[in-house]
C-alpha cells in the first residue's frame, strides 16, 4: 500500500505512531479513570442492577428460609500455674514465652474428639433420639462397617458437638469463652454448661492419674535402686575384707572415713618429725658441753647441787683467805681448809662428770628413738603405695555404692512427695460464668445478611463490568479507538433511532448523520497533502456497517462538490446495489474480466455521485484482484473522479482485503461501537500491518454517546455541523 505524502512527511511521527498504535499494546491499561468507571458502569447498568437485585433477592430468601440457630456461651478461667498445697514440682510449669502454646493446647483440648466423646458419654446422649430430634439431625439408621449400632450413635453425635462447638480466647486475657450452637435455645446452653464441666473434670482427671502413674513409676524405681544398692555396698565390704582395707572417720565433723594405714603413716611420720627435733636438740646440748667450759654448760648451771658446792667452795675459799692472814699455808687451820677445797673440787668434777653423761645418754637416746621411727616410717610408706593400688577398685566400688545411695535417697525422697500430694485435687480451670439459655437466634442475622448479598452482588457487578469492559477490545468511545485499537481516531457515525433510514438520514443537511460524515470528510482530507484519490473501507467482521459508512463518505463528499465513485470491491457479499437501489448485474467483475468497460459499468445515482456494483460473483476473488486489470482499473477510474472509494471485505476470513489495500493508497478501518470483538479487531489489524499496510485510522460507526456513558458531550457535537454543504 502507498504511502501518502503527509506519511512521508511525517516519518518521525508515523514512526511514534505505529509505537501507540500497534497491535502489541491493544489491551487497555487499567487505570483509576472515574469518568471511564462511570461510563462502564453505566453501559452496564441494567444487568449490573439485576445482578445487585438477584443477589439481594438470594440472600432474603436464604435468610428466610435458614433455620434459627441459638450460641449459649460460658467461659472458663485457664491458668498456667496453680497455687499449690505442698511444694509440689511434679509437672512442669510453662514458661512465660510459652504461655501462648499452652493456652492454645488447652483449646484444642477442649475442641477434640475425645472430649465430644466424654460431653456424650455425660448427658448420656447415644441413648435415645433426643439429641438428633433438637438439633434437627436425621439418626443414622444402620451401624458403620466394624461397629456397633451405639457406637455408631455416638460417633455421629461426637462429630455433630464438634462441629457446633467454639471456644475462643480474647487477647491479653486468660478467661476462655466456650459456646455451641443449635437451633434449641435451651439445648445449646445445657450442652455448652456440659462442655465446661467435663473440661474441668478432665483436667482433674488427667492430673490424678499423672500423679498415679507417678507413684506406679517411682515404686518400681525404688525397688530397683534398692537392690543396686544392697549389692554395690556388699561388694565395697567384701572387697575391704579381703584386702584387708580398714577405715577410720576423719576427725572433727568432716564426714567421710580415711585408711588405717594412712593414720598410723601419718602419726609415726608425725613422731618421727618430733624425735628428729629432740636428737638435734639433745646433740648440740652434748656438743656444747663436750667443747666448752663445763660451768657454762647450761645443765651445770641450773644443778642445785653444782651451785651449791660452788658456793660452798667460795665460803670455804673466803674463810682460807681470811686466816691465811694469821697462818701460814702448814698450820692446821690452813691444812684443813685446803683438804675442805680439795674434797669440793673432788665433788664438782663428779657432778659436772655426771651432768656430761647425762647429755650424753639423752643423745643417745634420741638417736636411737629417731632410728627406730624412721624405720618404722618407711615400713609404713610401702604397705600405703600398696594399699592405695588396691584402692583403686575399692575407690570405684565406693562411688558406685554413693551414687546408688544417692539415687536411692532421692526417689524415696520424691515417693513421699507425690504420696502426699496425691490426695489434693488442685486444678488451673476455674468455671467463670455458665451459659444461660440465649434471648435470641444469632444466625441468621438478617442485617448481615442483606449486607453480604449487597456486596456479594456489588462485587459480582463490578466483575462482569470489568470482565466485559477490559478483556474484550470492543470500542464503544472515541477514546477506546486510539486506548484499545491503538489507531488514530478520524469520527464517528451516530447510532439512528428506531426504524430510521441512513440514506434517508443523508438527504438532510442538518441531520446527525449528515453532521457526523462532515467531520469524517474533514478528517479524511487530512490524511494527505495532495488530497486522498482513493480510499479502502474494511472492518474486522460482518455487519459492522461499513458499506454504509462508505456510501456516507461519499455521499458527504459528493455535496460537497467533489466528483466520487464508489466500488462495491466485496465481491463475496456485496450491498452498495441495496444502498443505491439498483442491480448488480453489470459491476466491477465484468471489467476485471474485460467483458465490459468500466465506463458501461457505472450508475449514476446523483450528481458527483456514481456506483460500480460488484457485478456477478466470481469463482475466484484473489485472482481477479490480483490481476493486472484491477490496476488498469483502478488507475482509469482514480484519473476519472476526484475520489474513488472502495467498499472492500471484512479482513478477517479472507485475503481479499489485503490484496486491495496493497494496491490502494488509503486504508479506513470501521468499528461498531460496543460490538464485542473478543480479540477480532486486533487480529484484523494486525495482519494488515503484518502484510506492510498502514491504516490511516478508525470509524466509530453506531455510537451512541447516552448509551456510552458519556452524557450529551458528543451528542452536544452533532447538533451543531461544521458546514451545510
Amino acid at each position: 500500500m502507498s504511502a501518502s505524502p503527509a506519511t512521508v512527511a511525517g516519518e518521525p511521527a508515523q514512526a511514534d505512531m505505529a509505537g501507540s498504535y500497534g497491535y502489541d499494546q491493544g489491551m487497555p491499561a487499567i487505570g483509576i479513570d472515574l469518568r471511564r468507571i462511570a461510563s462502564a458502569l453505566y453501559r452496564n447498568r441494567y444487568i449490573a442492577g439485576g445482578l445487585v437485585a438477584a443477589a439481594l433477592l438470594l440472600g432474603i430468601i436464604i435468610t428466610l428460609s435458614t433455620t434459627p440457630i441459638y450460641r449459649a456461651v460460658a467461659t472458663v478461667q485457664i491458668d498456667s500455674q496453680v497455687n499449690e498445697v505442698l511444694d509440689d514440682d511434679s509437672g512442669m510449669q510453662p514458661v512465660e514465652w510459652d504461655v501462648e502454646r499452652f493456652l492454645q493446647t488447652q483449646l484444642d483440648v477442649l475442641l477434640s474428639t475425645g472430649m465430644a466423646e466424654k460431653v456424650a458419654d455425660r448427658l448420656n446422649l447415644a441413648k435415645d433420639d433426643t439429641y438428633f430430634e433438637r438439633m434437627g439431625l436425621s439418626a443414622p439408621q444402620s451401624p458403620a462397617p466394624g461397629k456397633t449400632m451405639a457406637q455408631t450413635r455416638r460417633d455421629v453425635i461426637a462429630a455433630s458437638l464438634q462441629g457446633n462447638v467454639a471456644a475462643e480466647l480474647p487477647g491479653y486475657s486468660r478467661v476462655a469463652e466456650v459456646s455451641f450452637a443449635g437451633p434449641d435455645a435451651s439445648y445449646a446452653a445445657t450442652i455448652a454448661n456440659a462442655y465446661v464441666e467435663s473440661f474441668i473434670a478432665a483436667n482433674l482427671q488427667r492430673k490424678f492419674d499423672s500423679s498415679s502413674y507417678a507413684r506406679e513409676y517411682l515404686e518400681e524405681q525404688l525397688d530397683l535402686a534398692k537392690e543396686r544398692l544392697e549389692k554395690s555396698e556388699r561388694d565395697q565390704v567384701d572387697y575391704a575384707r579381703r584386702f584387708g582395707l580398714v577405715d577410720l572417720p576423719e576427725p572433727g565433723d568432716r564426714d567421710g572415713s580415711v585408711s588405717l594405714v594412712q593414720t598410723n603413716l601419718a602419726e609415726a611420720n608425725s613422731a618421727l618429725n618430733s624425735a628428729r627435733t629432740q636428737r638435734i636438740a639433745a646433740e648440740e646440748r652434748y656438743r656444747v658441753a663436750n667443747g666448752g667450759s663445763a660451768f657454762s654448760i647450761p645443765d651445770v648451771q641450773t644443778n642445785g647441787y653444782i651451785q651449791g658446792l660452788r658456793r660452798e667452795k667460795a665460803s670455804v675459799a673466803a674463810e682460807m683467805a681470811r686466816d691465811a692472814e694469821r697462818y701460814r699455808p702448814a698450820h692446821p687451820v690452813m691444812q684443813q681448809h685446803q683438804q675442805k677445797l680439795a674434797g669440793i673440787d673432788r665433788q664438782l668434777n663428779g657432778a659436772v662428770s655426771d651432768a656430761r653423761g647425762a647429755l650424753r645418754q639423752e643423745y643417745q637416746a634420741a638417736l636411737r628413738n629417731e632410728q627406730r621411727l624412721a624405720a618404722q616410717v618407711k615400713s609404713l610408706r610401702a604397705g600405703t603405695a600398696s594399699e592405695q593400688s588396691e584402692r583403686i577398685q575399692y575407690n570405684i566400688l565406693a562411688r558406685e555404692a554413693g551414687t546408688n545411695r544417692a539415687m536411692y535417697d532421692a526417689l524415696l525422697q520424691r515417693y513421699k512427695e507425690v504420696s502426699a500430694s496425691a490426695g489434693v485435687s488442685t486444678n488451673n480451670i476455674t468455671l467463670v460464668d455458665r451459659a444461660k439459655v440465649p434471648g435470641g437466634p444469632f444466625r441468621p442475622n438478617p442485617l448481615l445478611n442483606v449486607v453480604l448479598a449487597l456486596l456479594g452482588g456489588l462485587l459480582l457487578a463490578g466483575l462482569y463490568v470489568i470482565l466485559r469492559e477490559f478483556f474484550d477490545d470492543a470500542a464503544r468511545t472515541p477514546e477506546d479507538v486510539t486506548e484499545r485499537l491503538r489507531l488514530p481516531f478520524l469520527g464517528t457515525v451516530p447510532k439512528l433511532d428506531g426504524d430510521a433510514d441512513i440514506v434517508a438520514e443523508l438527504e438532510l443537511p442538518k441531520s446527525s448523520a449528515s453532521e457526523s460524515f462532515a467531520a469524517l470528510r474533514t478528517s479524511l482530507a487530512l490524511l494527505s497533502t495532495e488530497g486522498v484519490t482513493n480510499l479502502l473501507i474494511t472492518s474486522s467482521q460482518q455487519s459492522e456497517g461499513k458499506s454504509l459508512v462508505a456510501y456516507g463518505i461519499a455521499r458527504s463528499m459528493a455535496r460537497a462538490g467533489k466528483s466520487v465513485l464508489v466500488v462495491d470491491a466485496d465481491l463475496r457479499r456485496p450491498s452498495q446495489h441495496r444502498i443505491f437501489k439498483t442491480s448488480r448485474d453489470l459491476g466491477l467483475t465484468n471489467v476485471l474480466t474485460r467483458q465490459n468497460s468500466w465506463q458501461e459499468a457505472v450508475f449514476k445515482a446523483q450528481e458527483n455521485l456514481h456506483l460500480i456494483a460488484s457485478g456477478p460473483l466470481p469463482p475466484s476473488v484473489p485472482e481477479l484482484l490480483s490481476s493486472a486489470s484491477f490496476e488498469e482499473f483502478r488507475s482509469a477510474v482514480t484519473a476519472a473522479y476526484d475520489i474513488v472509494i472502495f467498499d472492500g471485505p471484512p479482513v478477517l476470513g479472507l485475503a481479499d482485503t489485503v490484496l486491495l489495500a496493497q494496491r490502494l493508497d488509503h486504508l479506513v478501518f470501521v468499528t461498531e461501537a460496543g460490538r464485542a470483538t473478543h480479540g477480532r479487531a486486533h487480529t484484523a489489524i494486525r495482519r494488515l500491518r503484518d502484510n506492510g499496510i498502514q491504516v490511516d485510522g478508525a470509524v466509530l460507526n453506531r455510537f451512541d454517546p447516552k448509551n456510552s456513558g458519556y452524557g450529551y458531550e458528543y451528542g452536544y457535537y452533532y447538533s451543531y455541523g461544521e458546514e451545510t454543504a
